[in-house]
């Protein structure tokens, strides 16, 4: 597995040659800032909401993992 410098230089390139990556990527920072959204929320659909976009920002790493590690 890639070094966490290592791994921040190969998502930057992978961002520059795969529009399809980037979108990942794009995706991946959203999901992140949504779960934060609801992790403060006092709404009564909260926990729900983390559940669903934790499962959803899981599914986005695998992704981002199996890409990176076929392309280094």
């Amino acid at each position: 597995m890639l070094q966490n410098t290592e791994c921040k230089d190969a998502i930057r390139r992978m961002c520059i040659s795969s529009r399809s990556f980037k979108s990942i990527c794009y995706s991946y920072r959203k999901c992140s800032e949504a779960i934060r959204y609801w992790t403060e929320s006092d709404r009564d659909e909260a926990p729900e909401r983390q559940r669903e976009y934790a499962a959803l920002l899981h599914e986005l790493k695998l992704e981002i993992s199996q890409s990176l590690k076929e392309n280094y």
